[in-house]
């Protein structure tokens, strides 16, 4: 009695979990189609593995890759800083064009062009006719220019010196100002494009194998907190120890439906005939969703693998 009362118990059990699992599964759905960005948590390792990884993502487009989270191992003191010069010279790179475009004259954004000049015109000014009253106008304020006293002492008089009332000067201006207005709400409506978690190494080298299974356990249950907290939709990995218990979370927390991150291996361009001990781990497993490789030889090797030439 006792066991027939308890295999109606499990089945209900068994049914209300995938019942929460399925409609886990559709809210994450439905939560991914409307964002127009895609999470992505990176793993960097050190060494030639943060070099390939951040070489990379040189060739994303991090304007839709984003948040991301570089996940560093807690022995590793030098990824997390090149990750955040990586991300300094990004941001860099994406305001230039955007000062540049600010600063442009109205004609060229317009496309319209530039008033004819006349070849033998003293200075090469334009030659405009204009009525007597707007010439008189024109010369009195330039006579007022002229004797006014320089704004910003002598280097606004420098050739191409940007204007007090550029609009990108502006801004930098209003966003060096502490307590600035403009400079708060831009704060508080742009959030963080990347983030640093650290996680426990699950194996130093040369660590015996039967000291290494509780410092995994370690770091599979701090990668399921890190997997859990940013639930990514792109966790991509390259080779180092640390991507072992990213990935198993990755793998757990999707069965559970917490998560619908679609993990992307891409494997060391030194490995030309063999894989790494990661990349057999996770070849084999099955972990990755997609598992890539840089050299025909691996990829005839190992067939599941997808060759794609050179990624980085």
């Amino acid at each position: 009695m006792a066991a027939g009362g308890a295999l109606p118990f499990l089945a209900g059990a068994v049914g209300a979990l995938l019942l929460l699992r399925l409609v886990l599964a559709a809210i994450n759905f439905v939560a991914r189609r409307r964002r127009s960005h895609v999470r992505t948590l990176v793993v960097m390792g050190s060494g030639g593995h943060t070099a390939e990884m951040l070489a990379l993502l040189g060739g994303f487009d991090l304007a839709t890759y984003r948040p991301r989270c570089y996940v560093v191992a807690a022995t590793d003191a030098m990824s997390g800083q090149k990750a955040a010069a990586f991300e300094a010279a990004a941001a860099a790179a994406a305001t230039r064009p955007a000062l540049a475009d600010e600063e442009a004259p109205a004609s060229a954004k317009k496309g319209g062009r530039a008033s004819p000049v006349k070849a033998g015109s003293p200075g090469g000014q334009n030659t405009v006719r204009r009525s007597p009253r707007v010439a008189a106008r024109s010369a009195a304020d330039r006579n007022a220019a002229a004797a006014a006293p320089p704004v910003g002492g002598a280097c606004s008089a420098l050739p191409g010196a940007r204007s007090p009332e550029s609009p990108a000067k502006r801004r930098l201006l209003a966003g060096q100002q502490p307590g600035s207005g403009s400079a708060a709400a831009g704060g508080s409506q742009q959030a963080p494009q990347y983030s640093v978690a650290v996680i426990p190494r699950s194996r130093e080298v040369g660590q015996s194998w039967a000291s290494s299974v509780p410092s995994t356990l370690r770091a599979l249950w701090a990668a399921v907190s890190v997997v859990l907290d940013h639930s990514p939709d792109l966790v991509l990995l390259n080779g180092p120890g640390t991507c072992i218990p990213i990935a198993a979370a990755a793998f757990l927390l999707r069965l559970l439906g917490l998560c619908e991150g679609r993990v992307v291996y891409v494997e060391s361009i030194a490995r030309v005939y063999r894989l790494s001990l990661s990349g057999k781990i996770l070849y084999h497993s099955r972990l990755a969703h997609t598992f890539f490789v840089q050299w025909e030889e691996l990829q005839q090797r190992y067939p599941r693998a997808v060759y794609a030439g050179r990624l980085m």
